[in-house]
């Protein structure tokens, strides 16, 4: 009988082994490859404040779910002013309390109510990597209530889910629900979707599948990759040869970035608190 999936427990023992890529990316691809699907991440992100002409200069953010912090230094870099991070883990907070003494950190689920600043809001409210880890529909909808109850007026919700027109799972401690899903509970929570922007094509798992001969390709394609990286990244004397496969991956979606914009896997929503 297969384990009953608790999400405290389970990221708390992931976690507690080493808080870096390795824990909060991809299992089993190491930390070289998992560090170029950040950089696509951080890449994406970038180019849909770009393209939404969104200045985050001067403003406050929550990061829920923020597991090592890796976007820390992408908001520092931006300039943002206040930054405050969420995490159901003792592990992430109280590392990341130490690393960096001059941001908040608080223990928390954002499906419960308890302990989430009460009262406070904010002018960014990310969720990198969090919803499609709640398996529980009713957990699901508790999460995005809070969420939006953290988002200032006129304030930014900014999700990363694949956003596909099925939903994909559950499997254990992942659950891709579909956009419907996400479009239901936005109505109820005063939150207008206004931009998605594909993250990844070929450097993860092919998530919105359709019987189309291009992404059937492309699904093997990436398939049969990830099990290269995955090889590689098992012994320490070849995983730098994950920085020439994931390089090559990452340039091979910037090209089908430009020939299809929607792509197959994760991607970032943009919401507008109204």
């Amino acid at each position: 009988m297969e384990e009953k999936y608790d999400p405290e427990a389970y990221w708390e023992q992931r976690l507690s082994k080493t808080l870096d890529l390795t824990t909060v990316g991809q299992m089993g691809l190491g930390y070289v490859y998992n560090s170029w699907l950040y950089r696509a991440r951080f890449h994406a992100m970038y180019r849909a404040l770009r393209k939404l002409n969104l200045d985050i200069s001067s403003k406050s953010l929550i990061d829920i779910g923020v597991g090592s912090g890796a976007w820390i230094k992408f908001w520092q870099k931006h300039n943002i002013l206040k930054i405050v991070g969420l995490d159901i883990t003792s592990a992430s907070v109280c590392a990341l309390g130490n690393r960096y003494p001059q941001y908040r950190f608080f223990k928390a689920d954002i499906c419960s109510t308890s302990k989430i600043p009460s009262g406070e809001t904010f002018d960014i409210v990310t969720a990198f990597d969090v919803l499609f880890h709640i398996t529980n529909y009713s957990d699901f909808s508790n999460g995005i209530l809070n969420l939006s109850k953290l988002v200032k007026r006129g304030g930014w919700l900014i999700l990363s889910d694949s956003f596909c027109k099925k939903s994909w799972g559950p499997f254990y401690h992942e659950y891709h629900r579909s956009y419907d899903d996400y479009l239901r509970e936005f109505n109820s929570r005063d939150l207008k979707p206004v931009h998605i922007e594909p993250i990844f094509y070929t450097m993860t798992t092919s998530i919105c599948n359709s019987e189309s001969r291009y992404q059937r390709f492309i699904s093997q394609f990436t398939k049969t990759m990830l099990n290269i990286v995955s090889r590689l990244s098992s012994q320490p004397q070849t995983e730098w040869m994950n920085h020439l496969v994931g390089c090559s991956m990452y340039l091979v979606d910037r090209i089908l970035y430009r020939i299809e914009k929607t792509g197959f896997g994760l991607k970032l929503l943009f919401a507008q608190k109204c």
